[in-house]
């Protein structure tokens, strides 16, 4: 199940996931080494890290230079460890114990939207100069497309790049915005438009004639990080410094982007395990009337929902990554294709990538509130974590295209594949007929049986739910952002859902925390199927005529009736706690 969007079409019973019970011994060792990283190098300074320090952020970017960090996405012939997705997630993840927001973004930008243009655009000239140094960290990189009056709207930046007249130079004028890595970076890779409508991309160094940089911006959060604007004053670019073809600035742009959603979420997976951890801390010393903040109910279910949330986004991630890299797999690193093959992959799953970091990050804010609020009046101070990784958490959802872009571009590509049938969506739809449930054949004595029908109709609603969608507005959908939300959350509840119970069906029978799983489980499909009816209702309720509303709405209200699907919510929540309380940090990672 390599193609983007397949847990839309994918039945019961066709096809596996990747999960990290599926990670090599070798992917488990270096997730344990970035772990022991996190924890003894970067976790004891990380309170300095947010002194806006830059020589210690270079410091600790080289030691992950050192440690082959940023090289991961490198293939081996430029001396990069030439890592998969799934190893350069759960290496992100990792990172989520050395709580430092500011020092993850700056390493992140660097790595991805800073390097990745290079790497896969770049010929092998600019891949040979800059690449390597950009491995050890001795050049930091940046990443230029945001500017003052375009910002979501990036295509309609106004930066200029004309050919002087010796055809030497490109010379670039315009204001860049919320540059990460913008005061330190020796290298910028920057976004112009050639002949007022060519978006291109472009490399400066550190020497660049006209590249201005501004004042560091004071942030509400993520203040070790630096953030500039560029002002690009008759910038003086050399003509072998252009990425790609003029012109192909939007696919540069935009493919970085979307593998670095779906890191994005890998990190904001991570931070949401290490709040819990940090909260659990906290709970189990704090005494009020003569007990524990843990033997406390409403305690109980705050952790205990920071942990299905956490595992949701853990396998969502995972399930990700492995069809990406099953997808890559047979493409060889060092073959003429290999980079247009890769990215085409990863912008196939486009919907993935923006279901994983919009969940994600919301995960990690929902964590970090409840964890402040666990620790109370404490979590209201600076002495103590939380208000500082609220702060810092809080940009997650507007980095890599805000959540409301990425909802857009969730419903945009699902009805992109719909009609181009690059998915058998029209097929299955047509297969159901007036019901509301896939043909699907589940064994009547199956041990998940309910949980399985109740996956397969929260299917079933996303895509009638399109189709009818479809019907309506054809190619103005897109143009219906009070339907495009709604969607949008439907199409991510059906992913985490499908995933976590092909996860829990993949559980080794002896795998020791199975039941712990099967209460995730349970409170997970219950709450996401109620996600996917309610909104599909409320589209339905919007579009349909009347007496097709009453008729189909009503059909639906039949078949949830039939499929009586319920969990015992409190004692599953209360089973949860009590393994987290055991294990004393996020309990399911193994």
């Amino acid at each position: 199940m390599n193609k983007g969007g397949a847990f839309l079409t994918t039945p019961f019973g066709v096809d596996e996931i990747f999960t990290r019970e599926k990670w090599s011994d070798d992917q488990r060792e270096f997730f344990e080494a970035i772990q022991t990283f996190g924890k003894e190098v970067v976790a004891p300074i990380a309170l300095d890290l947010e002194k806006l320090d830059e020589q210690l952020s270079r410091d600790v970017m080289t030691q992950m230079g050192e440690m082959g960090m940023l090289g991961m996405d490198v293939p081996e012939q430029y001396g990069g460890t030439g890592l998969d997705k799934t190893s350069a997630a759960l290496a992100l993840e990792a990172m989520g114990v050395g709580q430092s927001s500011s020092v993850m973004v700056t390493v992140t930008d660097h790595t991805g939207i800073g390097l990745l243009p290079i790497l896969w655009y770049g010929n092998e000239a600019q891949r040979e100069k800059y690449i390597p140094k950009m491995m050890t960290g001795e050049w930091m990189s940046s990443y230029a497309l945001t500017e003052p009056g375009a910002g979501s709207d990036a295509l309609n930046g106004t930066a200029s790049a004309s050919l002087n007249e010796a055809g030497t130079h490109y010379i670039l004028n315009g204001t860049k915005q919320w540059i990460t890595n913008g005061g330190w970076a020796d290298v910028g890779v920057v976004f112009a438009k050639v002949d007022g409508d060519k978006l291109t991309a472009f490399i400066l160094d550190q020497d660049t004639e006209g590249w201005g940089r501004g004042p560091e911006e004071h942030k509400l959060g993520i203040k070790g990080s630096s953030t500039t604007t560029y002002d690009l004053k008759n910038c003086m670019v050399p003509v072998e410094n252009v990425i790609g073809a003029v012109g192909s600035g939007p696919a540069v742009a935009f493919n970085v982007l979307y593998i670095g959603r779906l890191k994005l979420g890998a990190v904001t997976m991570g931070g949401a395990k290490e709040a819990i951890k940090t909260a659990l801390d906290y709970a189990k010393e704090r005494h009020q009337f003569a007990q524990p903040l843990t033997a406390f109910g409403m305690m109980q279910r705050k952790f205990s929902d920071m942990v299905i949330r956490c595992y949701e986004a853990d396998t969502i991630t995972y399930q990700s990554t492995g069809s990406i890299d099953g997808a890559i797999a047979d493409y060889p690193a060092d073959g003429p294709d290999y980079y247009d093959h890769m990215y085409g992959v990863i912008e196939d799953h486009a919907i993935e990538n923006s279901t994983n970091k919009i969940f994600s990050s919301e995960a990690l804010w929902i964590n970090a509130d409840d964890g402040l609020q666990v620790l109370g009046g404490y979590g209201f101070s600076e002495e103590y974590p939380f208000a500082r990784l609220l702060r810092d958490e809080r940009v997650n959802r507007i980095f890599e295209g805000t959540n409301e872009i990425n909802k857009l571009i969730i419903s945009g590509i699902t009805m992109k594949k719909a009609i181009l049938e690059e998915l058998p969506i029209r097929e299955q739809i047509l297969e159901m007929g007036d019901g509301w449930l896939p043909k699907v054949a589940i064994p009547a004595d199956h041990p998940r049986a309910s949980e399985i029908k109740a996956v397969e109709l929260g299917r079933g609603v996303v895509l009638k739910t399109l189709h009818e969608l479809i019907l309506k507005y054809g190619q103005d959908f897109k143009n219906t952002q009070f339907e495009i939300e709604a969607f949008a959350n439907m199409v991510i509840a059906q992913q985490i859902i499908f995933s976590v119970l092909r996860r829990y069906l993949q559980l080794d029978e002896n795998y020791p925390r199975r039941d712990t799983v099967l209460s995730v489980l349970r409170v997970s499909v219950l709450r996401n199927l109620e996600v996917i009816v309610s909104n599909g209702k409320k589209i339905l309720r919007h579009i349909l005529p009347e007496d097709e509303r009453k008729t189909k709405l009503g059909k639906l209200d039949e078949t949830l009736a039939e499929l009586d699907y319920h969990a015992d919510v409190i004692e599953e929540q209360k089973l949860i706690f009590q393994l987290l309380l055991k294990r004393g940090s996020y309990p399911l990672n193994d």
